[in-house]
């Protein structure tokens, strides 16, 4: 990502390890957003914000977050660690208490940044890269019984990034980054042919249902990040491995299942303003504006769900975390540089204010609680 960001995480998370664990704060209200982040002090975080950007409680993490799952049914949330992650942290919803903490099963896996709870609250399901023998993998643990592992299933592909449950609550579908390393540890070969898919499975049986592979025109393009309307549409964000990337190229489109991928338009000022790089993406309440952010464009892009035309685009320097913000059309933004905005339509990003807690940056995603 920009050096803003990547740079300074990143070095964050080394002097993360070396300071003393800072305590959760009791929180006084219950959280409406969470965030992974980083502190100028080199702590590494989780942080809980209140819809006006306050900041609720904190907690310290071992090393950089990244997506973060929400338990249905109960006040548990985790936060996965960035690819290639090492830990997956459950901590208690009200006030950031530790709950559990969740390993790698041995040292040839790693997990992807990304998990889901099913719909009753029951099970964990989280994406794993196997780099023995190179596969994705779904692990599927217990909340019930501590988070044991109870099993895992193949992706049906390689690179496994984000995932998300569709409205039926039995299929699940998965972004197939299609490379085992961190982009920025990328070999030449693997940027010219990564061979990304999107797949459809039934994670009660692990049963590969669909998977929608991309034309061979497009195999730079690694699809990592996901959303889903409550009408079981698919939106997909899209990065290129290429170290220049091509300016004319789409870096979204929305999927239903049996159909073929329906391209987003380009916005205002063409694909080249996103630098050829999503980095998150999420849907209104409503269900019917589609955002995707590009901290490398400095910019997030607004698109109809229903038509896929462009609805407008913000300027937002290092905008990364987008969750679905109050009114129906807006979105929430988090930022590299510590800022929350909400965007909507044509109007331009609206700063959140004096509330938002200057201490953190935020990391790549942002959670409605």
């Amino acid at each position: 990502m920009a050096i803003d960001r990547r740079t300074f995480l990143a070095g964050a998370g080394a002097l993360a390890l070396a300071g003393a664990l800072r305590p959760a704060l009791a929180a006084a209200a219950r959280p409406r957003y969470l965030s992974a982040a980083a502190t100028l002090t080199g702590r590494q975080a989780v942080v809980a914000l209140s819809e006006t950007g306050a900041a609720l409680y904190d907690f310290d993490l071992a090393d950089r977050g990244h997506g973060l799952a929400l338990r249905p049914g109960a006040h548990q949330a985790v936060c996965f660690g960035r690819r290639p992650g090492t830990f997956a942290e459950v901590f208690d919803l009200a006030t950031g208490d530790p709950v559990a903490t969740i390993s790698p099963t041995d040292e040839s896996r790693h997990f992807s940044g990304h998990g889901v709870f099913s719909p009753d609250g029951r099970y964990l399901l989280l994406t794993e890269n196997d780099m023995a023998r190179r596969r994705g993998l779904i692990g599927v643990h217990d909340a019930a019984a501590g988070y044991a592992r109870l099993r895992e299933f193949p992706t049906g592909g390689i690179g496994p990034h984000d995932l998300r449950l569709l409205p039926d609550g039995a299929t699940l579908v998965v972004a197939n980054g299609g490379l085992d390393h961190r982009h920025d540890a990328m070999s030449a070969a693997e940027a010219a042919d990564i061979r990304s898919d999107l797949a459809y499975l039934d994670w009660r049986s692990g049963t590969l249902l669909e998977q929608v592979r991309l034309d061979p025109a497009l195999a730079r393009m690694s699809i990592r990040h996901l959303a889903v309307t409550d009408d079981g549409q698919v939106a997909a964000a899209l990065q290129d491995s290429a170290e220049v990337p091509d300016g004319e190229v789409p870096l979204g489109f929305l999927h239903r299942r049996g159909e073929g991928p329906r391209w987003l338009a380009a916005p205002k000022g063409g694909w080249g303003r996103f630098r050829g790089y999503c980095g998150s993406a999420a849907v209104d309440l409503a269900g019917n504006v589609l955002a995707m952010s590009s901290p490398r464009g400095n910019c997030v892009g607004l698109w109809s769900t229903g038509t896929t035309a462009t609805v407008g685009i913000a300027d937002v320097h290092d905008g990364c975390g987008l969750a679905a913000a109050d009114a129906a059309g807006s979105l929430m933004i988090s930022s590299g540089a510590g800022n929350l905005f909400v965007v909507g339509g044509e109007t331009p990003a609206t700063a959140l204010g004096a509330d938002t807690p200057a201490e953190f940056r935020f990391d790549n995603h942002l959670l409605r609680v």
